[in-house]
């Protein structure tokens, strides 16, 4: 994140026009709330990562278990996909608090436009 917006960097392509292209995925930081303390740490964080996109990194205070009310991580998420807001773990259902995700229209996935 820059400021309170996300920074897509994309890889360069013949004929990129900045004003066409269609972000298709981007970095989210990922809030994990009420997860059990055993689960607020690297290993489990990025499992649970996974379920929601692709795991990229977990943040130091979830590393060392500083935190311990949740877990934070960055995930690549998949645009053109809808957005999980759970998960479960041990069957147990748990919310998804994405951060800085209002910089993506729900209804269209396109990003920077005004959050509906």
């Amino acid at each position: 994140m820059l400021g309170d917006t996300y920074l897509t960097v994309m890889r360069w392509y013949k004929s990129f026009n900045p004003w066409k292209s269609v972000v298709k995925s981007t970095l989210v930081w990922v809030q994990l709330p009420d997860l059990p303390i055993e689960f607020i740490n690297n290993e489990a964080a990025m499992k649970i990562g996974v379920m929601i996109g692709h795991s990229v990194w977990v943040d130091r205070a979830t590393e060392i278990g500083a935190r311990g009310n949740y877990a934070r991580v960055c995930v690549e998420v998949d645009l053109t996909r809808p957005l999980l807001s759970r998960y479960k773990v041990e069957g147990v259902e748990y919310l998804i608090q994405y951060e800085g995700i209002e910089n993506v229209c729900m209804d269209c996935r396109e990003y920077e436009k005004p959050y509906k």
